[in-house]
């Protein structure tokens, strides 16, 4: 804990859990002071210093935990101490405050009842450390997270920032009070917080004594804001403005006033705080510090602007705020005075104006940090719960060298908080010992009730009550107001007025006496600004300022913020029918309506008619405070105040005697040491405790059960524990004991009956073996034999297969012999023809024949390759028109053949042949169907029928490399993006006997082409002998049958195989389809590979191109919906290679100027625009397919290039581009 200091330096966690470990392991004197020997406030306070030098600053004394502040970083606060204690007994572990947060999440679920942890101790005790450190705590705690817990947690910087402020005792002193409610479900994991504040020090905007600090974000804007932000507000330096000049001090030690605004900021945003309405905040508080610096000089009987620069201040106030200047400038330096038929305006003199300026500043930070914790209300109330635990971080006791209002009421808050604290500890544990009828002895203690009278008695009047009547008359002034006190309260016991001081009166609270100056307590407690100045901030142009003004709700379209704070204060409407003071208003100064008419002066004054007074309020936020914390079972945190210089290990024995003097900690150990903090009603404690010793009976008078089971658990009673009349008590360390107890023998009988549980499982599982092997035994003699029998088979077998080969073998060199014989008679009859033949014509005349015959076969070989080449190449043909005899110059050009398209809607019937380029628009997958119709056919030279089969192979290539194959005994390919499915047996979409499925997505970068073959695999058949053969392309989606064509025609009498097709990348997405259908023979798919070779393309030389994407200019196409603002980016591909540019943002001229180099071996480069969506998600729109021309030194820049018309892209356009060859 480090309660003064708001920054701490942090080390490695490894080494924070050693050192925190190691320190929590030491045993320095009493961990709980109801065991100390020495019952005197000089032993209590040895028994602290001697644990504080060692680190050691939790004590306990019994359930209540004594912190005394270290002013520095402990190690004992990480995830490893939370895991420590979580689940662990009061007690068990040494004294930490994660065990009173344990103590109470816990009691909360047992006793299923509303919890409360009081942390309290004079301003600089490290309570709001303290407060930080349980809501880690159980936020952690819960194991697990809805978001809640973090905002909870996040809310802590917001407050800090707005309520926080260096003080001459602490440098992160809470100058408000506040209640933090946790909320907790059915299962209690927390859902949900609501935080309550209490008095807001608002008169330190104004003033500051010397060494202290305004309010922390005032320094965070001035000292950590950017240059912009600055200028945006109209900010300068910290020392510039009056509100924070003057004490001098501008810095804390330790603290980045740019970290810590950046870390406000970011807590905002977890609360829907951003954008706009942080904009209308910091305006808020920019004017604020402006107002400070609107200075004035006497003129007449009113006053001025007190020169040049005070007119700017206005006017930039005027600004931030919404209004005009003269509407301000009427607002803090005017007065006006209802009479019965009439309205007077009256100027103010330069102090008057002064303090109403003042005024106004505060009621803008007041009204701002109320709207600010109802947002954090917001986000983070659960509309149910079931408990809760609050956390009570309430202002210290202060004593200043000028204590006004603000300290008197800071006081009276701790006065209350004793006395429940008393009454708690004292009052009512002794009253319940006495209706139980204890043997008890009555313990004195120091009871506040008479200063809290003197405070808030109404009759006779205390302090308040009569503050209250003199701020509501009209002639009052400070003096009046302390001879009221005088004359009241001068013979009571701890009021007291002194002689040589006006204006002054002392109280004598329980932690001492304090002398309070009057001075300007009748306008701090009336709380209100005047009834011209709230109408014209409530009619700003600002909204921001008008909702936070408005005494009724307004309008909000934007959604800048709920119903004002400032709406929330003010008494209900009298009558159903009045208008808005916003209805009709054009201007501020206009007509009737104006903010200085007299008509909406009436009605504002008869709204704020009925406010109570601040300390009204107060009063009875406190004692609202008090019954919803008698409602909770309370913890208390008493935090000690180690040294006035906040410095560690520095003990003020003095000081800390003090606190623990009017604390009286003396007598909280000596009743929580002689009395019974621990109680159960009689049944409770049976059903509780019987497991210790379980031969006590049950029967139907608990009290007697309660009374066996308490003398046979040896509690030494009546020394540790006593029976009442409905309860039975218990000393702390004897219910410890008691817990341990119950705890092992819970444990012993959780292990009884895994014992048990264990047992019956092993003998199920060895009830199930034996009846499995009884199973398995005859199986196993069965299996044994038929291995035997199946072994002798297959050896009968093997022995028929070698006698069969025997005789295959000499059959086989039969027929070798015979063939041999054979060729030799054909070889010797050729050879004897040939010798005839060079007898009748000559040798050199069968030379030549023999020569034309082999040039014949060679040429036939090159005219079908020839015939092959001249197909592919032919891209078009031309139609052959009849000749005109016409000039030249007339002579029309031919008319090229126009290319088939592909249509969805229809398919295109091809013939043998017929070259088809058509663009394949498929993203993803798509399918060729191969089709006959099956029928018996005769083998030659035998009486055996057959069904005729095909087979259909996909050969994959880069270029000319091949890569990959799909077929018949190999159906899937190595990336598995190419899959064979179907046999002659099966009848896919539209009775395809073969289905080639093609997943392009899958598909490897490096293959480029893909050729489909179709083979005759029956052996003796060709094409000719199929009926109705086909093959289809077909979208694998919607089915849809993009083309198709015969495999066999009329001349395919000899044909058994055809490469029927070519997929090939256009660009890098895009596929085009070249149908082929050439005849070639083969009846398995490698005896073609070697002949399709012409039919790919020969890989292009390795190219890098410098490619800049300037900009783009979209159409939606018609038909196509598409938003007006999107988000776009281009992807460049060429070959194997992409890359892509940043996302433009919500416009359809997107501009990126972007350069990418890309390498590659490709005749196109493609450039693809996609729309970026959420969750990762893009959508293709366009694309762009640049043609390489062969060569180096291809060129072009700054060319704009249409978008390719495809049926999937969403709009139209062109784009930007220059390509650069390296």
């Amino acid at each position: 804990m480090a309660g003064g200091d708001k920054k701490k330096k942090k080390t490695k966690k490894g080494g924070n859990n050693e050192e925190g470990k190691a320190l929590m392991a030491k045993r320095i004197g009493y961990e709980d002071m109801t065991l100390m020997e020495n019952m005197t406030l000089d032993g209590v306070l040895s028994n602290l210093k001697d644990r504080y030098v060692e680190d050691l600053i939790y004590t306990y004394t019994s359930s209540i935990l004594v912190a005394i502040n270290p002013y520095k970083r402990l190690p004992i606060y990480t995830d490893a101490f939370v895991k420590q204690y979580k689940g662990v007994r009061l007690g068990k572990l040494p004294p930490h405050i994660f065990a009173i947060a344990e103590t109470a999440y816990t009691a909360m679920i047992q006793h299923e009842r509303n919890q409360s942890v009081l942390v309290s101790g004079e301003s600089g005790a490290g309570k709001t450390e303290s407060t930080k450190l349980i809501l880690q705590f159980l936020s952690a705690r819960t194991g697990r997270s809805s978001g809640i817990d973090k905002m909870v947690l996040a809310s802590v910087p917001v407050l800090e920032a707005m309520g926080n402020a260096k003080t001459g005792r602490n440098d992160n002193s809470s100058r408000f009070g506040k209640l933090i409610k946790i909320q907790f479900d059915d299962d209690y994991y927390i859902i949900g917080s609501t935080m309550e504040h209490y008095l807001l020090e608002k008169s330190r905007l104004i003033f500051q004594a010397p060494g202290e600090r305004n309010f922390h974000i005032f320094y965070q804007m001035t000292n950590g804001m950017s240059k912009e932000d600055k200028e945006r507000y109209s900010l300068r330096e910290a020392e510039y403005y009056n509100y924070i000049n003057k004490s001098g001090c501008m810095t804390v030690d330790g603290m980045d006033e740019s970290k810590e605004l950046q870390e406000f900021r970011e807590a905002l945003a977890l609360f829907d705080i951003t954008g706009d309405l942080e904009h209308q905040m910091f305006c808020i508080l920019a004017s604020v510090l402006h107002i400070g610096n609107i200075t004035f000089k006497a003129e007449g009987e009113g006053c001025a602007l007190d020169g040049p620069d005070a007119q700017k201040e206005l006017e930039i106030t005027a600004e931030l705020l919404g209004l005009t200047a003269e509407d301000l400038l009427f607002a803090i330096s005017k007065k006006e005075i209802k009479m019965r038929s009439e309205i007077i305006t009256k100027p103010l003199n330069a102090e008057q104006a002064r303090n109403q300026g003042d005024a106004l500043a505060k009621h803008l930070y007041s009204v701002l940090f109320d709207w600010l914790v109802s947002q954090l209300n917001g986000c983070t109330h659960a509309e149910t719960y079931k408990q809760f635990i609050g956390v009570l971080d309430i202002f210290g006791f202060e004593v200043f060298t000028k204590n006004s209002l603000e300290q008197f009421l800071i006081n009276f808050a701790n006065e209350k908080l004793q006395q429940f604290f008393n009454n708690q500890i004292f009052k009512l544990e002794q009253v319940i010992y006495e209706q139980e009828k204890i043997d008890w002895s009555i313990i004195e203690f120091k009871d506040n009730q008479e200063c809290l009278d003197l405070i808030e008695q109404k009759r006779p009047p205390g302090i308040i009550s009569i503050l209250d009547e003199e701020s509501k008359f009209p002639r009052a002034t400070d003096e009046t107001f302390v001879e009221k006190l005088t004359s009241n309260l001068s013979k009571h016991a701890n009021f007291e007025i002194p002689r040589l001081s006006r204006g002054k009166f002392n109280v004598k609270h329980f932690a001492g006496e304090v002398s309070y100056e009057v001075d300007g307590w009748r306008e701090k407690n009336r709380d209100e600004l005047p009834e011209h100045m709230l109408r014209i901030l409530g009619q700003s142009k600002n909204l921001f300022t008008a909702i936070l003004y408005s005494p009724e709700e307004i309008a909000d379209p934007k959604g800048i913020t709920g119903k004002s704070p400032f709406a929330r204060r003010q008494a209900k409407k009298e009558a159903a029918g009045r208008e808005s003071p916003r209805a009709g208003v054009t201007s501020p100064r206009s007509g009737m309506t104006s903010p200085r008419s007299a008509v909406a002066v009436g009605q504002a004054a008869k709204k704020g008619a009925s406010k109570l007074t601040l300390g009204t309020q107060f009063k009875n936020q406190l004692q609202n405070l008090m019954d919803l914390l008698g409602s909770t079972e309370p913890y208390f945190i008493r935090c000690v105040k180690s040294n006035p210089q906040k410095i560690p290990n520095n003990f003020d024995d003095k000081l800390i005697y003090d606190q623990l003097l009017y604390a009286g900690m003396l007598e909280t150990i000596r009743i929580r040491r002689l009395g019974y903090p621990i109680r159960w009603t009689h049944e409770d404690f049976f059903k509780r405790f019987r497991v210790i010793s379980p031969q006590v009976k049950q029967t139907r008078n608990f009290k007697e059960c309660a009374e066996k089971l308490a003398h046979t658990l040896d509690m030494n009673m009546p020394y540790g524990a006593q029976v009442g009349v409905t309860k039975i008590f218990l000393k702390q360390e004897v219910a410890n004991v008691l817990e341990d107890r119950r705890n092992h023998a819970l444990t012993h009988i959780i292990v009884k009956l895994q014992q048990w549980y264990r047992m019956i499982s092993a003998r199920g599982h060895f009830v199930e073996s034996r009846t499995a092997a009884l199973t398995i035994q005859p199986w196993e003699r069965m299996i044994f034999r038929r291995r035997d029998f199946v072994k002798s088979r297959k050896s009968t077998k093997l022995l028929q297969v070698w006698w069969r080969m025997v005789k295959g073998k000499k059959r086989l060199a039969e027929l070798r012999e015979i063939k041999r014989k054979a060729e030799e008679e054909k070889r010797r009859k050729e050879e004897e023809a040939r010798l005839a033949r060079i007898k009748k014509v000559g040798e050199e005349q069968v030379r030549k024949e023999e020569e034309a015959k082999r040039r014949a076969e060679e040429e036939k070989n090159a005219a079908e390759n020839e015939k092959v080449r001249a197909l592919l190449q032919e891209k078009e043909k031309k139609e052959v028109e009849e000749p005109i005899v016409v000039s030249p110059e007339t002579q029309k050009k031919k008319k090229p053949k126009k290319k088939k398209k592909l249509s969805r809607t229809g398919s295109i019937m091809m013939d043998r042949n017929e070259v088809l380029e058509v663009p394949i628009n498929v993203d993803g997958k798509m399918t060729v169907g191969l089709g006959w119709k099956t029928k018996p056919m005769a083998i030659a030279g035998s009486n055996v029928n057959v069904f005729i089969d095909l087979d259909a192979s996909c050969l994959m290539y880069r270029y000319k490399k091949h890569m990959d194959d799909c077929y018949k005994f190999s159906p899937k390919s190595k990336d598995g993006a190419v899959i064979l499915r179907g046999s002659q047996f099966n009848s896919g979409e539209g009775k395809d006997n073969y289905q080639i499925d093609v997943n392009f997505k899958k598909l490897s970068k490096k293959v480029n082409t893909l050729l489909f073959v179709v083979t005759m695999f029956t052996p003796g058949t060709s094409f000719c002998d199929v009926e109705d053969s086909y093959v289809r392309m077909i979208d694998a989606n919607s089915k849809v049958e993009y083309c198709r064509y015969d495999v066999a025609t009329s001349d395919s009498s000899k044909e058994t195989a055809k490469v029927m097709c070519k997929l090939y990348r256009y660009g890098y997405t895009a596929w085009r389809l070249k149908a082929i259908g050439h005849p070639c023979q083969g009846r398995l798919y490698k005896q073609v590979i070697s002949r399709v070779g012409a039919f790919l393309d020969t890989e292009p030389p390795k190219r890098t191109f410098k490619l800049t994407i300037h900009k783009a200019q979209l159409e939606v196409r018609s038909g196509r919906k598409l938003k007006k603002d999107i988000n776009t980016f281009c992807e460049t591909r060429y070959d194997i290679d992409s890359s892509k540019t940043k996302i433009a943002k919500k416009t359809h001229e997107p501009t990126w100027n972007v350069t990418h180099t890309v390498s590659g071996c490709a005749n196109t480069i493609e450039i693809t625009l996609m729309q970026k969506r959420g969750f990762g998600k893009s959508s293709f729109l366009a694309r762009v397919v640049i043609e390489l021309e062969d060569g180096p030194g291809f060129k072009f820049v700054e060319q704009w290039l249409p978008f390719a018309e495809e049926e999937t892209a969403q709009c139209k356009g062109k784009l930007k581009l220059s390509i650069v060859e390296q």
